[in-house]
């Protein structure tokens, strides 16, 4: 299979029923991925189902996001349906650049666990609260990031044809929160236009990307 960093693969759990996982990497025939068993639903029970030597059927990579034309830095927005995403931005990213990676997450220490095990840098966690009480925070910290250089980015004085930095926005995770960081962010006054959204759930919802 032919896979772009950032693409989607769709696995068939029987019963007519298939659900999308973003590879971390695929090289070939071999690919790994990490699955976040959410709730009880086909994609959790399937993936908590799985033993070694066990097959699976898959559909090719489908259009998803597309982390290999990006210039300059990226500031990353999701949650624990994210994490593939976020290696396969950071394992395909250019040497002088970094991003930043902004999680709201059901546990801090297990989502840290995860990241720390797979290498994830620049990353800060928010455990959820509520009804999304904790995206005022999440909100404060993106324009924070938007608004600095990123240490150890050669990215600070590259700027396009107007004069603007180079800065790519990419919010993933739950639908809602990512109109409420959206939304938020613009409140501030920050700019989003230069954004790949993809909402992999939300609730009451079944089979998103």
């Amino acid at each position: 299979m032919n896979w772009v960093p950032g693409q989607a693969v769709q696995f068939y759990l029987g019963d007519l029923k298939k659900r999308a996982y973003t590879p971390m990497e695929m090289d070939g025939g071999v690919a790994e991925f990490l699955f976040y068993l959410h709730g009880g639903g086909p994609g959790s029970t399937w993936a908590a189902s799985l033993k070694a030597g066990d097959g699976c059927k898959v559909m090719r990579p489908k259009n998803s996001l597309d982390f290999t034309n990006f210039e300059g830095r990226a500031i990353f927005f999701g949650d624990e349906t994210s994490i593939a995403a976020a290696y396969a931005l950071q394992s395909c990213r250019r040497a002088d650049t970094r991003h930043r990676y902004v999680l709201e997450v059901t546990s801090v220490d297990e989502a840290k666990s995860v990241a720390d095990r797979v290498g994830l840098e620049d990353m800060t966690l928010y455990p959820r609260i509520g009804e999304g009480e904790h995206l005022e925070g999440v909100v404060r910290k993106l324009a924070q990031s938007a608004g600095e250089d990123f240490e150890g980015s050669d990215d600070s004085d590259k700027t396009n044809k107007s004069g603007a930095r180079f800065l790519q926005w990419i919010f993933t995770g739950q639908a809602q929160s990512i109109q409420r960081v959206q939304k938020g962010l613009r409140r501030l006054g920050v700019e989003v236009g230069r954004s790949k959204v993809r909402a992999y759930w939300s609730p009451g919802k079944a089979g998103m990307d």
